[in-house]
């Protein structure tokens, strides 16, 4: 939930056990997360001066809202705002490495890949759909799908990445499909 890698194998109190052992049984507490993440951050649960978590919550915000992802790194760092000049709070407290370990070199080196991939998929549909027209929107969203292994697809079509080649082209060469894409991520929470 966390780091977005395969490895999850450990259930996570996203609210720790003590002192929130009210939130114990609570389902939508319960994430599956790797051994990395849930040792990491183990008890450590920061709240803001409003007694809100400082720790993105996967089940309930979108971490697009906080985080900032750099394809030809695999790097996710916090979003930051232009008009305040700083990082966002929550981004920053979540990215740190003494809260969790996004950012470990087998996790950013499998985000990195990922995005090749998905821009190679874009690429070759680009390139296919030139010579062949009966390619449509929904063969390469489940391509696209198929190798999204971090989650990186509502980035792409959704936030920042819409701008990143060849994600950028798609967009104003095929709008077709891209609406129809960004309107079937879209729905998905």
């Amino acid at each position: 939930m966390f780091c977005e890698d395969s490895r999850g194998t450990d259930i996570d109190h996203f609210w720790p056990i003590i002192p929130f052992s009210n939130k114990t049984f609570v389902w939508e507490n319960l994430l599956l997360v790797c051994g990395g993440c849930n040792r990491t951050k183990g008890s450590r649960f920061d709240l803001d001066g409003k007694g809100d978590p400082l720790l993105i919550d996967p089940t309930a915000e979108d971490p697009w809202d906080f985080l900032f992802f750099d394809p030809d790194t695999g790097i996710i760092v916090a979003r930051f705002n232009p008009v305040s000049g700083m990082k966002d709070r929550k981004g920053e407290h979540t990215t740190h490495l003494a809260v969790l370990p996004l950012n470990i070199d087998p996790v950013t080196d499998g985000r990195r890949r990922t995005a090749l991939s998905l821009r190679r998929a874009v690429d070759g549909f680009l390139k296919t759909a030139k010579t062949e027209s009966s390619r449509t929107a929904d063969e390469l969203l489940a391509e696209l799908q198929d190798h999204d292994d971090y989650g990186l697809l509502e980035w792409y079509f959704l936030r920042d990445g819409r701008d990143d080649p060849p994600f950028s082209e798609l967009r104003t060469k095929r709008p077709g499909v891209w609406s129809q894409i960004t309107k079937t991520l879209g729905r998905h929470p």
